[in-house]
């Protein structure tokens, strides 16, 4: 990573810090394009610049545009479709929609805590002359949905101010901002976003600038060779991505170009479950020969009705045992109704349990408001006798890390249910969001090296009807995919494994949001994924609003290898406070020595006393 400054040309600068801040200077007065962090005032300082007179944004991210002060006489210009998410940015943090039933992520990541004051806004082929230059605007959405590229041409040359469209050769900063919809909703539209940033490199590269200079990255001298590289990455990647993809019993249509290429999956027949079971929404229901029901999630009210209906026409005596695979809305939504109206014994994963307990601590893609009670508490392998049937639990991080297994056992047969994981086209990983680790020993590679021991003769998945199994070789060529997803994604990105870039909870704040009430103190801890084969240190810092005259010193920790470590805060609250309600706490990170800005959040809910 780069530090300190470059110099373009001799009226512009680049200052390298957690992002990349361009400098365009005439005598002591600059224009800066995403100034972010502490350290760039040192560069200002060195390059004798005293007078700021105007700021330019690519986009709205927080990483990019916080922890630069803006004096008032500084004119700050953004992409005009994305003006609400700098000056009215508590319309997003106090929606509900943005909190709960996560289906749609525009916007998603790293949005402002503060709202940055706005005074020009700039649409595609507008042009603005400041001092020795003349700059201008691109629309190159897919990074975000509105982000821009400034085009500077000055001292003879052309630079281009390309955002995060591009990290360098053939690389992204990072793939979850690139998550959107294309036949259905973003949560179904892994790398959705791509054609979109290839059209904007595409326009970028018409432009034939001399450089490319991303907001994270390095300065691209040869803009052709290190978006060509790029485009060959990213179709070997999401070849690799559509080969064992779930998606494709689902939404046929959507693959259509890819049929028939080499190293692909072939799409898998159903087979009829046994007669004992049950299908409605997302729940299965596992019929005993004495009339006992074992349900499994519940998604709707109309579940709970054709429930009671089996009971009504004696097909079931009464609901004994009730396993949760998930915490996904369609698969929890209606549990606080269920066990209400049949107290039975609760049972779920741990991992699972943790989020639908308090499912206020997360935010994660379809997340429900709906609180879970959980009777017991599996671990993996840990079993149970329910009738004739053995059934043991396992950890199951395959469509999400937080998510369980069952293997039913009996009546001359065994019967996984992965939840959501498996359909008989492959995997279902299509929501970044949901954390779908690559490497071994965890995400889907765990999964698959389970059922292949477990050898199931059915696999159930709750929105499939017919059951289903895997070969030994497409099991086989599925751990064959998913090494070579490694590799690739791994060379995809500038860290030294592939899950940094596709992970987006990697760090993450627990609890994300949580009420506390003024004069107390909140417990806030910093979680972090270590994806690395050897020790990497992390630092953290709260910080607070200015209001409260209260700073949080960093704090770090030396995390093992393929391990979760965390940092622990207490972050008292003030006895008085301007606003109740939510406050938002970013978190200042730096992770192997990298520093990163205001990497993840919390969420306060402030109480009066």
């Amino acid at each position: 990573m780069q530090t300190g400054f470059s110099e373009l040309s001799h009226h512009l600068y680049v200052h390298h810090g957690h992002v990349n801040t361009g400098i365009l200077l005439d005598g002591n007065r600059a224009l800066l394009i995403d100034p972010s962090g502490d350290t760039l005032h040192t560069t200002l300082a060195e390059l004798g610049i005293t007078n700021i007179e105007q700021i330019l944004f690519t986009h709205h991210h927080r990483d990019n545009t916080s922890g630069f002060p803006i004096a008032d006489d500084v004119r700050v210009g953004v992409p005009a479709e994305e003006a609400a998410w700098f000056s009215e940015i508590d319309t997003f943090w106090n929606d509900p929609q943005y909190r709960w039933h996560l289906y749609n992520y525009h916007p998603h990541n790293l949005m402002l805590a503060d709202a940055i004051r706005v005074d020009d806004t700039y649409t595609e082929g507008a042009q603005i002359q400041w001092g020795p230059a003349s700059l201008k605007v691109l629309k190159t959405p897919g990074h975000t949905d509105e982000s821009v590229t400034y085009l500077i041409d000055v001292d003879g040359e052309r630079f281009a101010f390309s955002g995060d469209l591009i990290y360098d050769e053939g690389k992204l900063w990072e793939l979850y901002s690139l998550q959107k919809g294309q036949q259905t909703s973003d949560y179904h539209g892994f790398l959705g976003a791509r054609d979109e940033l290839k059209d904007s490199l595409e326009k970028v590269r018409l432009a034939s600038p001399t450089a490319l200079i991303p907001t994270h990255g390095v300065v691209m001298e040869d803009p052709n060779k290190a978006i060509d590289g790029l485009f060959h990455q990213l179709a070997y990647c999401y070849d690799k991505y559509v080969s064992i993809s779930a998606l494709r019993h689902y939404f046929p249509k959507l693959f259509a170009a890819f049929e028939g290429h080499a190293g692909h999956m072939p799409i898998r027949d159903g087979k009829p479950p046994p007669e004992f079971l049950r299908h409605f929404g997302t729940t299965w229901i596992v019929i005993s020969e004495n009339g006992e029901a074992f349900v499994m999630d519940c998604g709707s009210p109309h579940v709970i009705k054709q429930i009671q209906q089996l009971k009504a026409d004696n097909e079931i005596s009464e609901v004994t045992q009730f396993w949760v695979t998930h915490y996904h809305d369609d698969h929890v939504d209606a549990i606080p109704e269920f066990q209400t109206t049949f107290p039975c014994e609760t049972i779920t994963d741990s991992v699972v349990a943790r989020v639908i307990t308090n499912p206020i601590g997360f935010r994660l893609p379809c997340i429900s408001p709906a609180v879970t009670r959980v009777d017991r508490i599996t671990c993996d392998g840990d079993s149970w006798q329910w009738n004739e049937f053995t059934m043991t639990a396992y950890h199951f991080p395959g469509q999400t890390y937080y998510h369980g297994g069952l293997l039913v056992e009996g009546r001359g047969v065994r019967m996984f249910f992965g939840g959501d994981s498996f359909t008989m086209a492959g995997i279902d990983d299509y929501c970044s969001g949901n954390r779908n680790l690559l490497g071994a020993d965890v995400g889907y590679e765990k999964c698959l090296r389970l059922i292949q021991q477990l050898r199931p003769t059915h696999i159930f998945n709750c929105h499939v009807d017919p059951a289903f199994d895997f070969t030994d070789a497409e099991i086989q060529c599925m751990l064959d995919t998913l090494a070579e997803r490694e590799k690739c994604f791994t060379a995809l990105f500038p860290w030294d494994h592939a899950n940094y870039g596709m992970d987006e909870h990697w760090v993450r704040c627990y609890p994300y949001e949580q009420e506390v009430t003024l004069g107390e103190t909140a417990q806030l801890r910093v979680e972090i994924t270590n994806h690395s084969s050897e020790p990497r240190t992390a630092i953290a810092q709260p910080i607070l609003p200015p209001s409260w005259d209260t700073e949080i010193a960093p704090a770090e920790t030396t995390i093992p290898p393929k391990t979760d470590g965390h940092i622990d805060f207490s972050i008292p609250i003030p006895q008085s406070c301007d606003t109740l309600g939510r406050i938002v706490v970013p978190m200042e990170m730096t992770y192997n020595a990298h520093p990163l800005g205001q990497f993840r959040e919390a969420i306060l809910v402030l109480t009066g006393g």
